[in-house]
């Protein structure tokens, strides 16, 4: 039974929204031991619908065992993030990874290579990435998707793969991975397994690739596709995608099948709109006649525009410094600013109420200089609220790149109260104390730090225990 149970998803993920976020405010070694201690009372602590902050991640790859990085492993959509914990090489990791269903291609496809076999019993599976992986023209990649027998994928996606085992591995290769095959379901593997069981299988596998590859298969595709029954834009589609999968296309067979009048209207137009196709065939196939002696050829069609990567807008290092905003409630004084944070609950923003004290508020006072930020801190409520404020991932960001801010200030004042609380080292009890408290919490930090001490108190042998706050 975890502190969870009862809470709906969303507060779920609100509750590990927070703890991660406070969890970047602490010391950095101390952040593994407070991790473990919530993974025993949540065991999905990672799971949010997004990435812890980044000082929990290095937290967890640098210090954390085998326990913390599978459960990051497990729920970490980052791709430099799944690439560090792969870097790792620890199998229970690794089978994280490959439960994870956010995985992207990169990381999925150096799995596939590690041990093909075991991601071929991830839940994680993705079907995108099992089809590009039999596409890639990579042999090893090639012959572990191939093993790999999960997923509906055309017979050309399938028989490409096969080939490019085949070109780069010979006729053994082909041999090894049909040996490693799960089952023999799948039409183009029945056909390759034939082959192979031949003496000689070189030509049987040619036939092979040729049934499923072929110009051949092919024309039969594309008449299939045409169908009077389907709006001609739907008719369209059907022929684009035809002509997206991997056939080997003998422009010779294609104009005798214009010739002698086999080809559908639809697709003589997708035929013609490829960039390779051959300029005689194009007047075959735009006629319906061969093309005439003396007469010139058409210039071969116009290939798409080469896509350009995306190049972000240049930014500055450091953003220019900008005049404190409005304080609100808060006045302009110290005094005012005492008594408000006293009696008024600091909230993120005005969308519940406009009457507010919000962060921004907060900002302000402390940029202009009305009240200093480690006063704040032990003020401020609630708790949480200062916490996932200064602890997410853009106030780590404000603290790099906007020093000058209140955010920043706030930060590194609510880090180091928790660095004097925690200083000589937290009982994973008290740790774990935290769970149910911190969300919703209606007081201070200090306040919270002083509960969670007493509700787990130090040894009798510890002289001076961490549980004390100095102002």
């Amino acid at each position: 039974m975890t502190a969870t149970v009862g809470l709906s998803q969303t507060d779920r993920s609100t509750v590990r929204f927070h703890l991660t976020c406070l969890a970047a405010l602490l010391p950095y070694h101390q952040r593994p031991a407070a991790l473990q201690a919530w993974l025993g009372v949540d065991p999905a602590l990672f799971h949010m619908g997004f990435d812890p902050p980044t000082p929990v991640t290095e937290a967890v790859l640098n210090l954390g065992g085998a326990r913390l990085q599978a459960a990051l492993a497990g729920a970490v959509r980052g791709h430099d993030t799944q690439r560090s914990l792969l870097a790792l090489d620890v199998p229970v990791v690794d089978t994280a990874l490959r439960n994870n269903h956010q995985l992207d291609y990169e990381t999925s496809r150096l799995l596939r290579l590690r041990n093909p076999a075991a991601t071929a019993l991830g839940r994680g599976y993705q079907r995108r990435h099992h089809h590009r992986a039999l596409l890639s023209g990579d042999p090893d990649l090639a012959a572990a998707a191939l093993v790999e027998g999960r997923g509906e994928h055309p017979a050309t996606t399938r028989a490409t793969a096969w080939a490019t085992v085949r070109a780069h591995g010979g006729t053994a290769r082909v041999r090894e991975v049909v040996a490693a095959l799960p089952g023999h379901e799948d039409p183009v593997d029945a056909d390759v397994v034939a082959a192979c069981a031949q003496a000689d299988p070189q030509p049987y596998l040619d036939t092979a690739g040729e049934r499923h590859l072929g110009t051949g298969a092919l024309l039969t595709a594309l008449r299939a596709a045409h169908r009077s029954d389907l709006a001609p834009w739907r008719v369209r589609r059907a022929m684009e995608r035809v002509l997206a999968e991997p056939y080997r296309i003998d422009w010779a067979l294609v104009a005798a099948a214009r010739l002698g009048r086999r080809l559908p209207r639809t697709a003589v137009e997708a035929l013609l709109l490829r960039p390779d196709c051959p300029p005689e065939v194009a007047v075959v196939l735009r006629t319906g006649q061969p093309p005439r002696p003396g007469r010139p050829l058409p210039p071969p069609a116009r290939g798409p525009a080469p896509r350009t990567a995306y190049r972000p807008p240049p930014s500055a290092w450091v953003p220019e410094w900008r005049p404190p905003g409005d304080t609100g409630p808060f006045g302009d004084g110290a005094e005012s600013a005492r008594r408000a944070l006293r009696t008024l609950r600091v909230a993120f923003d005005t969308r519940e109420d406009p009457a507010a004290a919000t962060l921004d508020h907060l900002s302000a006072v402390i940029e202009r200089g009305q009240l200093p930020a480690s006063e704040a801190v032990r003020l401020m409520r609630p708790a949480d609220v200062l916490t996932s404020w200064v602890g997410q991932g853009s106030g780590w960001h404000s603290v790099q790149h906007a020093a000058w801010s209140g955010r920043a200030a706030l930060h590194v004042h609510t880090a180091a109260l928790l660095a004097r609380w925690s200083a000589g080292g937290v009982p994973a009890e008290r740790w774990a104390a935290f769970h149910p408290r911190l969300w919703r919490y209606p007081g201070t930090l200090p306040e919270l730090l002083s509960e969670v001490s007493a509700a787990v108190p130090d040894p009798p042998d510890a002289a001076d225990g961490p549980g004390g706050l100095t102002a």
